[in-house]
């Protein structure tokens, strides 16, 4: 009987485990497709400086924007007002998106909405 208790308990203990390391990497994925968020915002700001209204994801590639090589755009759109990005981790099942405006004062004005997708 006590062998049962002792391998119920092991199983509990490793499930833990690799439920609390699961939720590591959510986070950490979180944080870096937001820090992207972050720098396609910057790349807004500086475009939209000089050329009067925000940037299409191609344009934001041609200026030499890139993105890490586990994720990938799942939508994007801009106006002269507005811009709009979805990415997702790959990696993970992570996907955020965001919008900019045109009178945001910073990158932090608006945060990122996530959430965790299937694979």
């Amino acid at each position: 009987m006590s062998s049962v208790v002792v391998a119920f308990l092991l199983l509990t203990v490793a499930a833990v485990g690799l439920h609390l390391n699961g939720n590591a990497r959510t986070d950490r994925s979180v944080g870096q497709v937001t820090g992207t968020l972050t720098r396609v915002y910057e790349q807004q700001t500086a475009f939209r400086i000089l050329n009067q209204r925000f940037a299409t994801w191609p344009e934001l590639e041609a200026r030499g924007m890139a993105l890490p090589t586990e994720q990938r755009v799942l939508a994007s759109n801009a106006s002269r007002s507005h811009w709009y990005m979805k990415l997702r981790d790959t990696s993970t099942g992570v996907v955020c998106s965001r919008t900019g405006e045109l009178f945001d004062d910073s990158p932090f004005d608006r945060q990122p909405s996530c959430a965790t997708s299937a694979r």
